[in-house]
């Protein structure tokens, strides 16, 4: 699509660096706005290896790019595209984006990284009890809750039974089921307090009591085994008909017979599964860990002992599997591992940490003044004292008062007030820091301008190339007839596919196609009960498509026997051959809005030759062209 062009150039372009202009060449002028050589140079040796995937490199080309990159931006300015609230809104976006590297707490994370690495290593077996209470509670809520939790774990000391002690005491509905087990899980399972309490807890013993946001809890660790890793698994689903119940189970076990016959595992994924996301890639799903799949799905993948294995059908609330073992994963190392783990903790609820550890770092450098006497005010229901503009927290020059604490609280319902103003006082100071960085690190300052010149032209190219295409229906149409010739469907046929286990089966199958039997025929003769010989699947493809052999042709007739994997023999059918022909407006306007598109951009850029002078120093640009290129 032409948005991703336009993205990509964009990227190439926003580069630029702003720091001062060192008296260097001019290379090009826009309307006499000097435009020097070194910062052509920089971006071009910057880009030099996107611009050759992208099959711009061409210096010529490349150089024209850039003074198309200009040309646009002098006149996003000129139209104040710079002002507009989506705009602002996105800048403001994208602020976020850069500052985030520049809140880093690379000791607070790596100890984090570390931690982490440790409990990946180790699966918890653990049971609990949940007393919920409201993160906002009244003082007198919070210690009815407390108190409880406290006589539920003093009798669950008292007793080998946790599991009756956590029916009769939890208010998590699932233990009246599970006795308040959990299963198995490790590190980034549970939210961090309730995996740090475990983690914390020596098997066979009993936490303290815990809160988070729904409530007090206590936990007993009931097993800690060294992890199981990762496996990866293909899997094959039939999801049942609403108006057939069985039909989905003898599907499944039709397939499941076959593939105990030699089938081709990715092969039957890709034409029978209805998990659509996967058959393409012939059932292959993402690795994973042990609990992080529903059940029984989880527990039967990891008992899959040999690669290559596969299940007996199995149902799941999504409908039938059949899972195969295609590789078991060990515990990697933890170099190997650190950007993972350190991606997860600065994405996760352990970054609230690394924040907290910044903002106190960040505390030293500033001169900070508290008034806490006011936040006695939000244990109590006196809305005006909540609601004063008394100062609260001062922070060198900036100052907040009771007031914006009292919004704050509003919106962030799920604490108490000490973790609130905690959370409020770090979060204060961390904006402070934000909003004056531009101004305190040139660097950041640099990078901020390359973002800004680079989303007011996107914001200019959605107004001028994005939304014409989108929007204007009749010039739209008008190109699309100007240029059918370069939309044509290639051939297609109506085709039925047969899939046979043996030759010897698949040439019984290809002189009952021959003879004009009918699947179903075929079926009748060839497969035997829970013996599967062959499996059939129909539909409208082009010449070329993926889930047809490499040098079949499209033509009337059955096929000869194609035999591209062992055990697996396929005979194709072309019951209607249809001819090459033009695809309707319908079919292709989404690659005719992207030609279109296209269109309207060079259109646009020699408008913008026309309406601002550019001057070329060519002595100059000669020059750097002998220099920069081989």
């Amino acid at each position: 699509m032409m948005f991703k062009t336009q993205i990509t150039l964009i990227v190439l372009l926003i580069t630029i660096s702003i720091s001062a202009q060192e008296k260097d060449n001019i290379l090009f002028s826009i309307d006499k706005e000097p435009v020097y050589s070194s910062e052509f140079i920089r971006v071009f040796q910057k880009n030099k290896e996107i611009i050759v995937e992208n099959n711009q490199n061409n210096f010529d080309s490349y150089f024209d790019l850039f003074v198309d990159f200009k040309l646009k931006l002098k006149q996003a300015y000129e139209l104040r595209c710079d002002t507009t609230p989506t705009y602002i809104a996105e800048l403001n976006k994208y602020k976020e984006q850069l500052i985030a590297p520049y809140l880093q707490n690379s000791e607070a994370t790596e100890s984090l990284v570390k931690e982490a690495y440790q409990r990946t290593t180790k699966e918890i077996n653990a049971s609990h009890i949940l007393i919920r209470v409201k993160a906002n509670a009244k003082p007198k809520d919070t210690l009815l809750a407390f108190q409880k939790i406290i006589e539920a774990r003093t009798k669950a000391l008292k007793t080998t039974s946790f599991k009756d002690v956590a029916k009769q005491y939890s208010e998590d509905p699932s233990a009246q089921t599970n006795g308040g087990n959990l299963g198995y899980f490790t590190a980034f399972s549970m939210v961090y307090v309730f995996e740090n309490a475990a983690f914390n807890t020596k098997k066979g013993e009993i936490s303290q009591p815990f809160r988070t946001q729904f409530g007090y809890h206590i936990l007993k660790v009931n097993d800690i085994r060294d992890s199981q890793g990762e496996i990866q698994v293909a899997h094959i689903m039939v999801k049942p008909k609403p108006d057939n119940t069985t039909l989905a189970r003898k599907n499944i076990d039709d397939i499941y017979n076959k593939l105990k016959q030699g089938g081709d595992f990715a092969k039957i994924a890709q034409e029978h599964s209805d998990d659509t996301g996967s058959a393409k890639k012939g059932g292959v799903l993402p690795r994973f860990k042990s609990g992080k799949m529903i059940k029984p799905f989880d527990s039967i993948a990891f008992s899959l002992t040999e690669i290559g294995d596969f299940s007996s059908p199995f149902q799941s609330s999504y409908g039938w599997h059949i899972v195969k073992l295609l590789k078991r994963y060990s515990i990697q190392n933890l170099e190997e591992v650190y950007d993972q783990l350190e991606n997860k903790i600065k994405n996760g609820s352990r970054s609230k940490y690394v924040q907290k550890s910044f903002a106190q770092k960040l505390e030293k450098q500033y001169k900070i003044s508290e008034n806490l006497e006011i936040i006695s005010m939000f244990y109590t229901d006196n809305i005006d004292e909540m609601k004063s503009n008394k100062k609260l927290i001062t922070i060198e020059d900036k100052f907040f008062t009771a007031n914006d604490f009292y919004i704050y609280t509003l919106n962030n319902k799920n604490k108490n007030i000490g973790e609130l103003y905690d959370d409020f006082k770090n979060k204060k100071i961390i904006d402070y820091y934000k909003n004056n960085l531009e101004h305190t690190n040139k660097e950041f300052a640099v990078i901020y301008k390359e973002y800004k010149d680079g989303l007011l032209l996107f914001e200019l190219l959605q107004k001028m190339v994005w939304e014409k295409a989108k929007n204007d229906t009749i010039s739209l149409e008008k190109y699309y007839e100007n240029n059918k010739s370069k939309y044509n469907w290639k051939k297609r046929g109506n085709l039925t596919i047969a899939s046979c286990t043996s030759l010897d089966k698949a040439n019984w199958v290809k002189k009952y196609l021959e003879k004009n039997k009918s699947i179903d025929e075929i079926k009748g003769l060839m497969n035997e009960g829970a013996t599967i010989h062959v499996l059939f699947s129909e539909g409208t493809l082009e010449e070329g498509n993926s889930k047809l052999p490499k040098d079949f042709k499209i033509v009337n007739g059955v096929s000869k026997i194609y035999n591209e994997k062992d055990n697996e023999y396929t005979i194709i059918k072309v019951d209607k051959t249809i001819p090459i022909t033009g695809k309707t407006f319908k079919e292709i306007k989404g690659q005719v809005i992207n030609d279109y598109q296209m269109f309207l951009e060079k259109q646009w850029a020699e408008s913008l030759r026309k309406k601002y002078k550019v001057k070329v120093n060519k002595r100059i640009l000669k020059k750097l062209k002998s220099q920069y290129t081989d």
